[in-house]
């Protein structure tokens, strides 16, 4: 547990914006996910209390299993899977099946899927409706909930974050749509109450109806038809279905002429805030850099935006996402002492060039050294030209 998670200044803030409950319900659920909750729930899970249903089990149980085309240098072909009664839990898209085995594929990939389990349930305890007493009955069954739906998959991200909802559960809709196409049956989505904007604006770029949506109301709901959509892993295919689909001609109408030099501020989030960023901006404003608050533009204003940019910089977090919608980029990534290597990797898959920077950090904040920025700046401003078979 790092002692940005927990620093002075970043729980001030937090108790300001969100008050004296909220902090101490996010101050236990990440106690429990960081420290306690793995070897509980493990011991749950050796002993009985949880069972847990596996891919394998999945797939060999399923009523019908329908494979996702994807391209032949890719591994693990995605795939959909419809079994007979279910239940989602509502504040994370966690399925059970009619035995209350947690469906695995609903939290994670294989080899993550222990730990995402975990958070899961911690979240259902500190955030969610459902008591965590009637997740741990000896007699296997599910408690009643108050509305029943008939032919449905979850589409709620495991947290409540831009990341995780663009790279680990929007794909799930190219393989939905890949299921309704080879079985005729409609499916309906599962999403969380009070989404943010983001999340109707991508089911309404990517075409997907609102009759086809359910707005969780319930801490759960018992299914008919369980829909269970393998889980993404960072596939460059699904990445190029987003970008296709979202940036198709259709939906660019009027495209805002805007710089391809993007710099991503957290000036209005809680922590990784770049405290000198007026400075850092007198030095990137040389290269051409405009300062972007993701968080106040539309996901298309955002998507153009990144699909234009050559130069990307911004301290870690969901804002660096975008990535996913350029096509000749680089990405210089700042850091504090909380280093994290998702956008490094969603890079990789991308074919992004990527590059870390490591700065002082401030408690949960950043103070960037504006002289090696500038090194580094002038180096991929230079490297960018060269590309280009030109010079400034």
């Amino acid at each position: 547990m790092t002692s940005s998670e927990f620093s002075y200044n970043k729980l001030q803030r937090k108790l300001r914006d969100d008050g004296l409950k909220s902090t101490f319900v996010a101050a236990g659920d990440l106690l429990t996910r960081k420290r306690l909750g793995r070897p509980v729930f493990d011991s749950l899970v050796e002993r009985g209390f949880i069972k847990t249903t596996p891919r394998s089990d999945l797939r060999a149980d399923a009523y019908r299993t329908v494979p996702v085309s994807t391209p032949a240098n890719e591994d693990a072909v995605p795939f959909v899977a419809l079994i007979k009664r279910g239940q989602i839990l509502s504040e994370t898209g966690l399925a059970l099946t009619d035995r209350f085995g947690i469906i695995e594929e609903s939290a994670a990939e294989p080899e993550q899927a222990q730990q995402a389990m975990m958070a899961m349930l911690s979240r259902e305890l500190f955030y969610g409706d459902v008591p965590i007493r009637q997740l741990l009955r000896r007699d296997g069954s599910i408690h009643e909930a108050s509305t029943s739906l008939d032919t449905v998959a979850p589409l709620v991200p495991r947290y409540p974050n831009y990341y995780h909802w663009m790279v680990e559960t929007v794909p799930k809709i190219r393989y939905l749509r890949a299921f309704e196409s080879a079985t005729q049956e409609s499916v309906t989505v599962l999403v969380p109450a009070n989404v943010p904007p983001f999340v109707d604006e991508t089911l309404r770029l990517l075409g997907w109806p609102q009759s086809k949506v359910v707005y969780a109301t319930d801490p759960a709901y018992p299914v008919q038809d369980l829909v269970i959509p393998s889980y993404p892993e960072r596939r460059a295919s699904d990445f190029e279905w987003m970008r296709r689909e979202i940036l198709k001609p259709a939906s660019i109408e009027s495209k805002p002429e805007e710089g391809d030099r993007v710099y991503v501020s957290r000036s209005n989030a809680v922590e990784r805030r770049v405290l000198n960023e007026d400075k850092v901006m007198d030095v990137l404003a040389d290269y051409g850099f405009k300062r972007y608050c993701l968080e106040n533009r539309s996901l298309l204003e955002n998507a153009r935006l990144f699909n234009q940019a050559d130069l990307v910089i911004g301290p870690h977090g969901a804002g660096l996402t975008d990535i996913i919608f350029s096509e000749d980029c680089t990405l210089l990534e700042l850091f504090g002492d909380k280093i994290k290597q998702p956008y490094e990797l969603l890079a990789d898959t991308l074919e992004v060039d990527y590059e870390p920077m490591y700065c002082q950090a401030n408690a949960a904040d950043i103070i960037v050294n504006t002289e090696r920025l500038e090194l580094r700046v002038s180096q991929l401003d230079e490297n960018i030209w060269e590309g280009l078979g030109c010079y400034p």
